[in-house]
């Protein structure tokens, strides 16, 4: 039976407790001579890495509260409440309203006691939410002792945020505005300090952690937070300083002094002692990774410049030292013989594209002749003075060639879309006749402005496939403009909807429709709509209060 190669892990794990007599030396040695005079400076960095951190961690948190604030006010949904009792003066309503919000936003949120919603319109109640570490309602009735002086400072403020240290407790302020930049509301939040601060709290140094934030200064400690500043500076400290969106930020650490040598006066001795069994260890260590690692690493590298000059399918016949390399080389000759698979399907792979492209090429003779047999047609038409039939198949050509597209244009001027929109209008007219009327609404100013090709014909012929021709007739209106930055392309027409025809629009619309037959042109244009704009084009159908259809095509315009 074949023996097991041991790992490379093993054997260096293996080497290092078998001689851990001789192991510790040189290093330890040398590390004892030099930890006296470096170990302060060790322990100061140490802790400035372990401040800097907390620092970092409290300062994310502190940054997410600011954006929490923004967000009520950029989400909308307090302002809309309240615009909805101005109009309808339902106080009760915007409390539930805005109640439910921040209890959704806010209950769990382990950085808050509470959040306030206090509106400046004194009539109408404060509403709150508690947060998931509050003592209960008594947090509320510390709040309401406190509304007065938040809302004076706040009265001198647009939307900045302002932090206030009121009665032990620390808070986070921010006016809302309504669509007039009018100051209607202030949201509140009051810290917990204990999840917020915690990091800075935990780090356990002399004379706690002070923290400034803006004109608030309050010290930490592993159990409370104190309002006034230190007395003094402690003889040892550390101050990092920070900004938070625009809010100064700092965090001053105390330190305590400390000798290594004079507090440990057995250490010397340890290091002497350790200091002896180290070189043996390093010289098997070296030697085992020679053996084990550098030499294995060279092979693969050189057969990797191998496959590099193009031995595809080269192998590696060395044995390998030690069960991860074994598995290295089994790998690497297996991507070696997977790269020459590759190389091969990649060459026919090649002659089979070549192959198609002629037959593209050959194919390319169908439209070209489809369209000299109509250009005979409408000689031959014209010869016979027959201008009716000649001017269909002009039209009939125009729309072949927007079909056909032989130079592989995704966009066209707005010009020469409307041009395929009137050659099949023109048709349509000269088989339903009178009956049918087109009104058209242009923005001239917008032709030449560049749309996706065959973007507005489909919808027109929906619309005329679908309702215009089950009704002998009837009216047709095409329109385009530009707003802003936006196309607007619209296309409404005589119709009306079932309810199977808005469920096979929504299905169609929202890429459910499968294999259905009818709807192809809404459903392309849908599609080739996401795939150039994505989330900013849209194309809507819906009933208009005039009793008609109406398709709407909006994107970016450019």
């Amino acid at each position: 039976m074949r023996r097991g190669k041991i790992s490379l892990k093993a054997g260096l794990l293996t080497t290092i407790v078998i001689c851990w007599l001789a192991p510790i030396v040189t290093i330890v040695v040398l590390a004892g001579l030099l930890l006296g005079h470096s170990y302060q400076q060790s322990v100061r960095q140490e802790i400035e890495t372990a401040a800097e951190n907390a620092m970092e961690q409290v300062q994310m948190r502190l940054e997410d509260a600011m954006n929490d604030s923004k967000m009520v006010s950029y989400d909308g949904a307090v302002r809309s409440s309240y615009r909805s009792y101005m109009q309808e003066g339902v106080g009760v309503a915007l409390y539930r309203a805005v109640n439910d919000y921040l209890t959704h936003r806010f209950s769990l949120d382990e950085k808050y006691k509470a959040a306030f919603i206090n509106f400046w319109d004194e009539a109408l109640p404060q509403a709150y939410a508690l947060c998931s570490n509050t003592a209960g309602y008594e947090v509320a009735l510390v709040f309401r002792e406190h509304t007065d002086d938040i809302l004076e400072v706040m009265r001198e403020v647009d939307t900045e945020t302002r932090f206030l240290l009121l009665d032990g407790e620390l808070y986070m302020a921010r006016n809302l505005l309504d669509s007039s930049f009018t100051s209607y509301a202030t949201v509140v939040m009051m810290f917990d300090t204990e999840q917020v601060f915690k990091p800075l709290a935990e780090l356990g140094t002399a004379g706690g952690v002070q923290v400034d934030i803006d004109d608030c200064s309050f010290l930490l400690d592993a159990r409370e937070l104190r309002l006034e500043p230190p007395e003094e500076d402690p003889a040892h400290s550390l101050t990092y300083f920070s900004t938070i969106d625009g809010h100064s930020f700092s965090v001053t650490v105390g330190m305590e002094e400390y000798h290594l040598w004079k507090d440990n006066p057995w250490l010397p001795w340890v290091v002497l002692a350790a200091a002896v069994l180290i070189l043996p260890l390093l010289a098997v260590v070296i030697a085992l990774f020679t053996r084990h690692v550098s030499a294995p690493i060279q092979i693969l590298a050189q057969a990797n410049r191998l496959v590099q000059s193009g031995r595809w399918g080269y192998q590696i016949d060395s044995p390998p030292p030690n069960a991860e390399f074994e598995k290295l080389y089994t790998h690497f000759n297996g991507m070696s013989m997977e790269l020459q698979n590759q190389f091969e399907r990649a060459r026919l792979e090649q002659q089979a594209t070549q192959r198609a492209q002629i037959k593209a090429l050959q194919s390319q003779i169908n439209p070209h002749f489809l369209n000299n047999t109509l250009e005979i047609i409408n000689w031959e038409a014209r010869m016979a003075d027959n201008e009716q039939v000649s001017a269909m198949i002009e039209a009939l050509s125009t729309m072949l060639d927007a079909a056909l597209d032989r130079g592989g244009r995704t966009q066209i001027p707005l010009r020469e879309e409307m041009g395929y929109v009137d050659a099949y209008l023109y048709i349509i007219r000269e088989r339903l006749g009178e009956g049918f009327r087109v009104y058209k609404e242009i923005d001239e100013t917008i032709l030449d402005q560049a749309v996706p090709r065959l973007i507005l014909q489909p919808i027109v012929e929906n619309a005329v496939e679908h309702d215009i021709t089950a009704r002998h007739g009837g009216n047709l209106w095409v329109r385009a403009c530009r707003r802003g930055e936006r196309m607007l392309l619209e296309v409404e027409h005589d119709g009306d909807m079932d309810e199977e025809d808005r469920e096979r629009i929504r299905a169609l619309l929202s890429g459910d429709a499968g294999e259905l037959e009818s709807g192809v042109g809404l459903r392309n244009v849908h599609q080739r709509l996401k795939l150039i704009y994505g989330d900013e084009a849209s194309l809507e159908v819906g009933e208009t209060e005039n009793g008609t259809i109406l398709a709407r095509i909006d994107f970016p315009a450019g």
